[in-house]
């Protein structure tokens, strides 16, 4: 920049030569800033483009075109010298035709990209040394936001945020993915839901069934709403996809965006729609994340939306969902909370939320860890039997592996009255047994001999059952792989019998408390030193009453 102003300012530089040396100079700081593009041209006659990953490679941009139209960009660390891992993109659209990639990474990274019927590394999926064995992982690249999970024509269909490019998010280049599971056990990744339009990545949101035909897009139409996210602008606007053959594609609506709400806001924090058909009020409800709380609209034909209230108090991501209280279906609350764990019960009469209690967690904050492991969960819509069923965002790394974050257990909600009043609790599906493969059980055993049983159990994915006694002064102390994850002293339980049940799987820890009243979430420890699941301290432990231990069955074996 002084160099321009010292050209421009110079009188004895002519007008002429001005002119000519200011054009070179802005031709090489354009080149400079965005690189020089290489291209190369395929023909893509197979599923998969399998593209080089370097963990030191700059992130760069590629673009796919076809006839010179841009079709696809992605960012992506493509590796120029060692590759750490493969990625891959699903190029059946583009099947016979000529491609073109183009990127300011050197041709010898681009010509890395091969195309193949399988993503490189599938003779290993699954099996990595670090890929939980009954928690739901991504093939490649990074997941967070669970998005729209829903029961659909007699399948799961869950939803997430999705950067397939890397694994560190990009929240410009965010996808819907997408997987189906007869069982909410065994899951089968899809190509992804969504990628970005003219408006921008698909952020977070939920799913529907327009049962009838109220937005016009068939009866029975999976709905899509979801925040679109421009990277340039930095504008959320709320927008709707939907999909008449069975989720196997989407649409986006051609009214996008159906709500923008930033003007008014005065703010670009207006995302995360989560919509629902309350049957009391007869409208479809919208409860989306603006600026500093939920706000709460309605619709009777799923377009147009009318703010109705506004929330203070709970951050993006909301769930919205009404529960009977100890199963009594003349006595129902309704439970509001936010990305954390975070939730307040209260009544809901189609346009205002009133809580009833102060702000409470159904999730223990983690003390080893900063921040919630358990982040931005979401229950799926139309389940049979009325259940609610959520998953979460396990935000847990995996070092080495090609992918990274994952989806904890499914946990069924339920509305429970304590001694301090109503609470929301979480305990593991009951399709869990399904699982089980090889079971231990005991009777009134010492904590000795419960060590001394455990150590004859392999390590590896575990599903254990205690139920327990504890001495005022005495501590629950486990430990796997050498690494202590669970330490309860006799002040944070109940006088008498206690229960702890436990999901252990490659990375994670979840353990549920006297029936789900605690549930808390451990990152492992990746370094294993061979040693399975055992009790610290024996001197001063609980003591055992029954005691249930399974080996866990992987959800992969069917897997593709």
């Amino acid at each position: 920049m002084a160099l321009l102003k010292k050209i421009n300012s110079d009188p004895k530089i002519k007008n002429q030569q001005k002119k000519l040396l200011l054009w070179f100079i802005s031709i090489f700081m354009v080149i400079t800033m965005t690189g020089f593009s290489n291209e190369r041209k395929l023909k893509i006659t197979k599923q998969y483009l399998n593209i080089p990953v370097g963990y030191k490679a700059r992130m760069k941009l590629v673009e796919i075109k076809v006839n010179g139209k841009m079709q696809r960009e992605f960012p992506v660390q493509l590796a120029e010298d060692s590759v750490n891992y493969w990625i891959y993109i699903d190029v059946t659209e583009f099947n016979g035709k000529s491609i073109t990639l183009n990127s300011p990474a050197s041709l010898k990274s681009l010509n890395r990209i091969y195309q193949d019927e399988q993503i490189n590394g599938s003779d290993s999926l699954y099996k990595e040394s670090n890929r939980p064995q009954f928690h739901f992982t991504v093939k490649r690249g990074w997941s967070n936001d669970i998005n729209g999970p829903i029961f659909y024509n007699n399948q799961y269909h869950l939803f997430w945020q999705s950067f397939p490019f890397g694994l560190s998010w990009n929240t410009g280049f965010m996808y819907w993915g997408h997987a189906v599971s007869a069982d909410l056990l065994h899951w089968k990744e899809l190509p992804p839901a969504m990628m970005l339009d003219s408006l921008g990545s698909p952020w977070s949101g939920s799913s529907v069934i327009d049962k009838n035909n109220d937005g016009g897009w068939g009866k029975d139409a999976l709905v899509l709403y979801y925040t679109a996210f421009d990277r340039v602008s930095g504008k959320q606007v709320q927008c709707i996809a939907f999909s008449t053959d069975n989720a196997n594609t989407f649409k986006r609506y051609g009214g996008n965006p159906v709500i923008d709400s930033n003007w008014e806001m005065q703010t670009t924090d207006t995302r995360d729609p989560h919509v629902f058909w309350h049957e009391l009020s007869k409208h479809w409800i919208m409860v989306l994340l603006e600026k500093d709380g939920m706000s709460f609209y309605n619709s009777l034909d799923m377009r147009k939306w009318v703010k109705q209230s506004h929330f203070k108090g709970l951050w993006e991501c909301p769930d919205f969902f009404e529960l009977p209280v100890d199963g009594d279906n003349q006595t129902k609350k309704w439970v509001l909370h936010g990305g954390s764990p975070e939730y307040m019960i209260g009544t809901f009469d189609g346009k205002k939320f009133s809580p009833e209690t102060a702000k409470l967690r159904y999730c223990d904050e983690n003390k080893e860890d900063p921040g919630d492991l358990l982040y931005a969960s979401q229950s799926f819509a139309n389940m049979p039997e009325n259940r609610r069923v959520q998953m979460a965002w396990g935000r847990i790394e995996h070092p080495g592996m090609p992918f990274t974050q994952m989806m904890l257990f499914p946990t069924e909600f339920s509305l429970i009255t304590t001694a301090e009043g109503i609470r929301l609790v979480a305990n593991p599906i009951g399709e869990i047994n399904r699982l089980h493969n090889k079971a231990y059980k005991w009777e009134s055993i010492t904590l000795k001999r419960a060590n001394e049983e455990l150590e004859k159990i392999k390590a590896g994915p575990l599903h254990l059952k205690i139920n327990f006694s504890l001495d005022p002064g005495h501590f629950l102390r486990l430990s796997y792989h050498g690494d202590e994850f669970l330490n309860l002293s006799s002040d944070e339980l109940q006088i008498g019998e206690n229960s702890v049940e436990l999901l252990v799987d490659k990375t994670v820890a979840e353990i549920f408390i006297n029936h789900g009243k605690h549930y808390i979430v451990r990152s492992l420890n990746k370094n294993r030193n061979g040693d399975g699941l055992l009790f610290n301290s024996e001197r001063y432990g609980p003591v055992i009453n029954h005691m249930e231990v399974y080996q866990m069955k992987s959800i992969w074996n069917s897997a593709e």
